[in-house]
């Protein structure tokens, strides 16, 4: 009996030898330590002291008042073991006998014997690039410039934190702090830390200067530096509420710097992460540039995201969106389509129902079913959850203003894009629409001009309707050559296609006129 169990614990500790020899986990001490810590406790018989607080102590040399309500470290670092394992055996200890698996929902590893069984796949693996937000250091020596300081650090990890795209750290031992002094790039990389936000504060004659740097910590180069400088002090919870919403609404979200300088530096975290982070990705990139082909990659890579990541709410959010996108832009005609849509929205509420992705795809949902009071009050719920989801928040004003609130709609698009201009290329048919119902045709055109989506019918159509409606004929005939071209049964479904998407009918007879101006007959 003994016999058997040395042998076990032999094979254990040489599975562990091995899967902390993997690329991804050489590179990070702390993930090394935090696997080894569990698999020899477990092994000791001491699982039962495997919890949050042991392993924030023990691994990540938190101090004894450590309180994980307050602290989500160890969970976070636990996400990126989970992902790192499953990574290793879906391609280097694929063929390996044993396998080393940490449940959702606790600690303590699990010893599983393979027979050439398919690695585990959790239900969700935190996939989510880390950013620590390191103290803003005061070049001036004043209390109050320092209580200030832990302020803008405590609601920049607040505001960041409600992105589902990102996970934060904000709060850190006196040894974290000491090393962060000494060099931060180092305590970065202690914590798994992908990005740092740091800064300095100065006052002078009642004035604030402030500064704030985005880092890539892996680099070591700067992603976007801000400046804030000779701002008056006298309300200090505004100039607080300022500078947060302007730094966070430019770095988070799909359409922020964070996003973007993955995909620039680090393309090998999506293409190894396979399901979740090809999704997403895919999904960005089709919303950057349209085509069919960025269309269906994104929904493969989405269908199989959820397949293989049942309880992972913001990519069951993804695909009904693009169901609902499949009928909005003429790629799908099937009649359950925007049901299907529904089904994978109510999944992922179910899920979790503070997805801000989820109330997002509802509002589509809701435009195509006609309900336009449905549609704002997703709408509504959907900004609450974060106001500073820039891209997000456009696509629902953008879904408002084809619903009918034309004034509301606009406003909060014209809000989004001010806080970050990178937005849906079809946030373009957003204001082109609003400008048209206001009879404000030249800036109608210039909205439609900004749409490079020609592979979808609205690109020629608007482009054609407005370059009609201000005297372009020549241009505005070019256009419908197009939209024929692209969509050959424009003529006989125009009145269809526009009534499915905008709920007004005196917008659809404007753009359908404005096109049979130019030579468009819909009997033909």
């Amino acid at each position: 009996m003994e016999a058997i169990k040395k042998q076990t614990h032999e094979e254990i500790f040489t599975e562990l030898e091995s899967v902390l020899k993997f690329n991804s986990l050489k590179n990070s001490p702390i993930l090394s330590k935090f696997l080894r810590y569990i698999v020899e406790e477990t092994l000791n018989e001491n699982q039962h002291f495997i919890k949050e607080y042991s392993i924030a102590i023990n691994v990540l040399n938190r101090s004894a008042d450590f309180n994980s309500n307050d602290d989500a470290v160890v969970r976070i670092h636990a996400g990126r073991l989970r992902r790192i394992l499953n990574e290793y055996y879906l391609t280097e200890g694929q063929n390996n006998a044993l396998m080393i698996d940490i449940p959702i929902g606790c600690y303590v590893p699990r010893f599983i014997r393979k027979e050439n069984a398919r690695p585990i796949v959790h239900p969700y693996d935190n996939t989510n690039p880390i950013i620590a937000i390191f103290p803003f250091k005061s070049i001036t020596t004043k209390q109050n410039l320092d209580i200030f300081s832990l302020m803008l650090c405590e609601e920049l990890s607040a505001e960041l934190s409600l992105f589902e795209d990102i996970a934060v750290i904000g709060h850190f031992s006196s040894e974290m702090i000491s090393k962060i002094n000494q060099n931060i790039l180092e305590a970065a990389k202690m914590l798994n830390a992908d990005f740092i936000i740091t800064g300095n504060l100065q006052c002078n004659d009642k004035k604030l200067q402030i500064r704030v740097n985005l880092l890539n910590s892996i680099t070591g180069e700067f992603v976007m530096t801000k400046s804030f400088d000779h701002i008056d002090i006298i309300d200090i919870a505004k100039v607080q509420s300022e500078i947060v919403h302007s730094i966070v609404s430019e770095i988070g979200g799909y359409y922020g710097s964070i996003f973007k300088e993955i995909i620039k530096t680090s393309p090998s975290r999506i293409s190894n992460n396979l399901s979740i982070w090809k999704g997403v990705y895919s999904y960005y990139k089709y919303q950057c540039e349209c085509s069919f082909e960025n269309y269906w990659s994104a929904f493969r890579n989405l269908d199989e995201a959820t397949k293989l990541h049942r309880n992972h709410a913001v990519t069951w959010a993804m695909l009904g969106e693009f169901y609902l996108n499949g009928v909005a832009f003429a790629v799908d005609s099937d009649e359950n389509t925007i049901e299907e849509g529904y089904r994978c929205v109510m999944k992922s509420l179910k899920i979790d129902p503070h997805c801000q992705h989820a109330w997002h795809t509802l509002t589509g949902v809701n435009l195509l079913k006609k309900d336009p009071e449905a549609c704002l009050y997703s709408a509504e719920q959907c900004i609450k959850i974060n106001p500073n989801a820039s891209g997000i928040v456009s696509g629902v004003g953008c879904m408002l203003v084809l619903s009918g609130y034309f004034e509301k709609g606009f406003q909060i698009m014209q809000d989004a894009i001010q806080k970050n201009p990178y937005y849906p290329w079809w946030i373009n048919i957003g204001f082109c629409c609003y400008y048209l119902a206001k009879k404000e045709y030249k800036n109608a055109f210039q909205w439609a001009e900004k749409m490079d989506s020609e592979e979808t019918f609205w690109d020629p159509l608007l482009k054609c309707a407005t370059l009609s409606l201000i005297g372009e004929d020549i241009k505005s005939k070019k256009y419908l050559l197009k939209l024929l071209y692209t969509e050959p049964k424009t003529p006989t479904k125009i009145e269809l296609m526009l009534s499915g998407v905008i709920l007004s009918e005196d917008l659809v007879s404007e753009i359908v006129q404005a096109v049979e101006r130019i030579g468009m007959n819909q009997k033909n």
